[in-house]
């Protein structure tokens, strides 16, 4: 199991779920207890500073970027965020034999994280006025365009529903006829977000990427889930602060 593997379990279990099926632990669950919940949350901090490297200390050369455009190019590829890290990452999105075989392909994959390879490319992209600025990065997250997955259990999804459904809706008067028509097909659309629904969308994004599914649990347009998802990721991917 690699380190990012562990921490994937072990966020589950600081949160409370079960890292297989998603499902919410019992309340009279051990993992329940607040010393068992603060040692989860100091090694997830331990493991985090393990697996940190600093974007200042990234050392990709200038010269390999260009050359890489240059093969981007030749190919008809857009040099976008998520092509460079996915190019030097080695990620199977890539299926020209020409690009695979390429010496700077999977370069990186030992070495640096998708998290520091987003940000640093971000930057570099957007001081030299070739990509989206760093505000817009979390588009590049190609999280939902990748193979289909859930790990959810049906149990684990009504959970989640229930969840949803304790929420409720706030924003009930003075609704736009644009608004009330959405609502016919999501009743939750054009809610505001609330930290507790982003928490949830964030635990459930670790067992599934179906927007179909996170669509009717959430009761919203998949477009909107999309691109919450993806900042979450992508806030997830960098975060580079230690509590």
């Amino acid at each position: 199991m690699n380190l990012d593997k562990a921490l994937q379990v072990l966020e589950a279990l600081a949160s409370g779920c079960s890292p297989k099926t998603g499902e919410i632990v019992a309340d009279e669950s051990i993992l329940n207890e607040r010393d068992v919940i603060r040692a989860l949350q100091v090694a997830i901090e331990l493991l985090k500073k393990e697996t940190f490297i600093s974007k200042s200390n990234i050392d990709i050369q200038s010269e390999e970027i260009e050359y890489v455009t240059n093969v981007f190019r030749e190919k008809s590829i857009s040099l976008t965020i998520n092509n460079l890290v996915g190019f030097f990452l080695g990620t199977k999105k890539f299926k020209d034999s020409t690009i695979i075989k390429n010496s700077f392909y999977k370069k990186y994959s030992d070495v640096y994280t998708q998290g520091q390879l987003i940000d640093f490319f971000s930057e570099y992209l957007g001081e030299n006025g070739l990509g989206k600025n760093k505000d817009e990065a979390y588009r590049e997250i190609d999280f939902f365009q990748k193979e289909r997955f859930n790990r959810l259990t049906e149990n684990a999804i009504n959970q989640l529903k229930e969840k949803i459904n304790e929420i409720g809706v706030l924003k009930t008067e003075n609704l736009s006829e644009y608004v009330q028509n959405s609502r016919k097909n999501y009743a939750r659309a054009y809610e505001s977000w609330s930290e507790k629904e982003k928490e949830l969308l964030s635990k459930a994004l670790k067992y599934t990427n179906d927007l179909d599914l996170l669509s009717e649990c959430f009761q919203r347009g998949k477009g909107s889930i999309e691109s919450l998802g993806q900042k979450l990721i992508y806030e997830s991917l960098n975060d580079k602060v230690i509590n």
